[in-house]
């Protein structure tokens, strides 16, 4: 897995995109920036991005601990409310 680099875009670019048979651009915190017209160019948008090559294996990888991250969440969540049902002798 590459590091993290900045990218600029003319048109709003996939947050995943497959550039070969098994690798992909992944991008996060794409954020439009507009230009304002001077008197060589018209006003314009862009977009601005962090970019990095995450292989096919590395990226199931990372999908599998978000996954198990979102599980421990939801479960906790359920815990709390669990208990504050329990204690407020609703349960």
């Amino acid at each position: 897995m590459k590091q993290w680099t900045q990218e600029r875009s003319a048109s709003r670019p996939a947050e995943l995109q497959l550039v070969a048979p098994d690798t992909y651009i992944q991008r996060r915190n794409i954020q439009p920036e507009e230009h304002e017209a001077t008197e060589q160019a018209a006003a314009y948008t862009d977009f601005v991005c962090e970019s990095r090559e995450i292989s096919i294996g590395e990226y199931e990888m990372l999908k599998s601990i978000e996954e198990i991250r979102t599980d421990e969440a939801v479960s906790a969540a359920i815990d709390e409310y669990t208990m504050q049902l329990m204690e407020g002798g609703l349960l």
